[in-house]
């Protein structure tokens, strides 16, 4: 009868295995081997309490039986309680030292605990024992993991699975090594094998599942996915926002914010989902619910500054007056640092310059490392005293962690040390700073060559200004008087497309520029194309050829200060510097190639020198635009270096400004 239970668990008949032991403890109440098995068998169902006492009952009869020590260690397990497992781990492992589960298991405990030394310790005696065993290979995996070797730990895996394609533990952990190398499509096999062969374990392989269809962009399959997840555990709310996220991917966006919702009901001081909800309820025309779910937050927790940021976010949704809300917030935290940043940045953004210091000088007393307060008071003390904002700057660097903050940092510290003349040594800091990632900025798109454009001829008038060149004066006095005759709607929108914004395509790509994509694009905007006037964020030969015919207005400078200023300024194309500066001077000085190319084969490309005589650039603009009313100017009021800070450099960037030297004599510029 023994057999008939165990046969029954080796093809998982969990029903006829758990009818057998009963049926043979009935037939047999002294035989604890079948007391043994009973508890197994409940133990699989899910009966914690009746495999206990089977397991308790067969260590009564045969209290010098290793296994009935390992299941009673394995349930304690099961119940949290790692002491008692130990314990009754070692005891097995004391009356029968070949018991490999128990080494196993020790180890597993050993490694959850940090304690890779213990963890290898009971790996080795495994190994003894059976070095092969499927479940000493996944042990072994796990080890090389935390040891960092994820390329010994697959392979182990792999092993595991190949010697035992039944053991759901090396598919679960063969599909999480998967998922660790982003190797999606073998991840979600591996993880459906586990799924599959235990559902015991079905949260924590269904939420790894998740992950592997996401990421494949399975938008069904991982909505279908999370679905069994919530169903198996409805409170759990990192499924729901996740479900959430996946349905507004699918612009299903009321189903995604009854999820949120969902999980407002159950934690309605939840900050980040509330920041999430409030914005989609907005979004949705549901303004007066995003609002009366901050509130209601608010009522709650008074004292959590995160949902003071949320109540805040809400106010600008909504149009409110956000002093209101920040007013509010410093009755409830006077001492909130947060709050009074936040205050700093309201009143600084409306010039009320006073107000805005003692904000921050407050915050700074209470915590004198505060990057946002910091900050302030950096840009507030450089132009009177770089001296001391270097020694601002120098202080918080070694207490940045996040990489835009010492980005931003480092091109201060650069700005210092250039206002107190020390150039090699602000050089050597912008270097570092470039090498920092950015946010929010898209690669400037290389210069494609005329021969592959589709020819093309338009009329019209193109107007382009290189990265570094603060063109916005200009065209933003050129538009008052144009109005809608000027196209300036590729700044700051990646996505406006003909071919021939901030994005490029590929010569063939469907989505690549021809005149017919730009006439079409002007005509949907109601602009005739040959009254039109449109600046675009990049120029090159393929350009030339694809709008043949067009007038091209180029305002520029020196292209060596427009390195500097596009390295530290940034740029109308929000073009992102690369992180090496000859990198980035290649790439300006190909475009400006190709751009003095077109000047010297065609009499239509207007060059005008913004940082010559500003009046005659004025008036060459105003006759190429046929403006009614003359420019103020052309630089305006800007952040910027001056005419010629790029000589301070010679030495510094020598290599860089070497390859813009000759295109610079070409467009007009001296040579040093």
């Amino acid at each position: 009868m023994l057999a008939d239970i165990t046969e029954a668990l080796r093809r998982g008949d969990a029903a006829a295995a758990l009818a057998a032991a009963r049926a043979t403890v009935a037939a047999e109440p002294e035989n604890a081997a079948a007391h043994h098995l009973l508890g197994v068998c409940l133990q699989r169902a899910g009966d914690a309490a009746g495999a206990r006492q089977a397991f308790g009952r067969a260590l009564e009869m045969a209290p010098d039986v290793a296994a009935h020590h390992f299941s009673l260690a394995t349930l304690a397990l099961s119940e949290g309680d790692a002491k008692a497992a130990v314990q009754g781990l070692q005891q097995a492992l004391a009356l029968d030292p070949n018991q490999l589960g128990a080494y196993v298991m020790l180890a597993h405990l050993a490694l959850g605990r940090g304690d890779q030394a213990e963890a290898e310790r009971n790996l080795r005696l495994a190994q003894r024992v059976s070095a092969e065993h499927p479940q000493v290979r996944v042990l072994e995996g796990y080890l090389a993991q935390a040891k960092g070797d994820g390329e010994r730990a697959l392979k182990c895996f792999t092993l595991a699975v190949e010697a035992d394609p039944n053991l759901a533990a090396a598919h679960l952990a063969l599909g999480q090594a998967f998922l660790a190398r982003r190797m999606w499509p073998f991840a979600e096999q591996a993880l459906s094998n586990a799924l599959r062969l235990d559902p015991s374990r079905a949260p924590s392989t269904l939420r790894a599942l998740v992950e592997a269809r996401r990421r494949q962009g399975k938008a069904r399959e991982t909505l279908d996915t999370l679905g069994e997840l919530i169903a198996l555990v409805p409170g759990d709310p990192v499924a729901r926002v996740l479900r959430a996220e996946v349905l507004l991917e699918m612009d299903r966006g009321e189903e995604a914010a009854a999820d949120l919702e969902a999980v407002l009901d159950a934690h309605p001081t939840h900050a980040p989902v509330l920041g999430q909800a409030v914005v989609l309820l907005s979004r949705l025309g549901r303004p007066e619910e995003a609002l009366a779910r901050a509130e209601a937050a608010l009522a709650k927790a008074p004292d959590k500054d995160e949902l003071w940021k949320v109540r805040l976010n809400v106010s600008g949704l909504l149009g409110e007056d956000a002093k209101d809300i920040l007013d509010r917030w410093q009755d409830a935290l006077p001492d909130s640092t947060a709050c009074l940043e936040m205050l700093t940045a309201f009143h600084d953004t409306r010039g009320e310059d006073a107000l805005a210091e003692t904000y921050a000088d407050r915050a700074l007393s209470i915590n004198p490392d505060l990057y946002a307060a910091n900050l302030y008071k950096l840009r507030s003390e450089f132009p009177q005293d770089p001296a001391l904002a270097l020694a601002r700057v120098s202080r918080l660097l070694p207490l940045a962690t996040d990489a835009i903050a010492q980005r931003t940092l480092l091109g201060w510290r650069g700005l210092a040390l250039d206002a107190l003349g020390r150039h090699a040594d602000a050089a050597a800091s912008w270097r570092e700073m470039i090498r920092r990632p950015a946010t929010g900025q898209v690669p400037p798109p290389p210069a494609i060559p005329a021969s592959e454009a589709p020819a093309g001829r338009i009329d019209g008038t193109l107007l382009w200004s290189p990265p570094g060149v603060r063109a916005e004066f200009v065209l933003r006095q050129a538009k008052a008087q144009l109005g809608q005759r000027l196209r300036l709607d590729r700044i700051g929108n990646v996505a406006a497309g003909d071919g021939f914004g901030a994005l490029r395509f590929a010569p063939g790509h469907p989505e690549a520029g021809s005149a017919g994509r730009w006439e079409e694009s002007l005509r949907a905007l109601g602009l005739e194309p040959a009254e039109a006037m449109d600046w675009l964020p990049h120029v090159d030969g393929y350009t030339f050829a694809a709008l043949g015919g067009a007038r091209v207005l180029a305002l520029l400078t020196d292209p060596r200060d427009a390195l500097l200023n596009w390295m530290l300024h940034g740029s109308l194309q929000n073009y992102l510097f690369l992180h090496e500066v000859g990198h980035s001077a290649e790439w300006l000085a190909s475009v400006l190639e190709a751009l003095a190319d077109e000047a010297e084969a065609s009499g239509r490309i207007e060059l005008v020198r913004l940082d010559a005589d500003a009046g005659e650039a004025a008036q060459r603009i105003e006759q190429a635009l046929g403006l009614g009313e003359p420019l103020p100017g052309v630089m305006g009021r800007g952040t910027r270096f001056p005419t010629g800070h790029w000589r301070n450099y010679r030495e510094a960037f020598a290599e860089e400004f070497a390859r813009l030297a000759p295109v610079a004599a070409r467009l007009g510029y001296p040579a040093d």
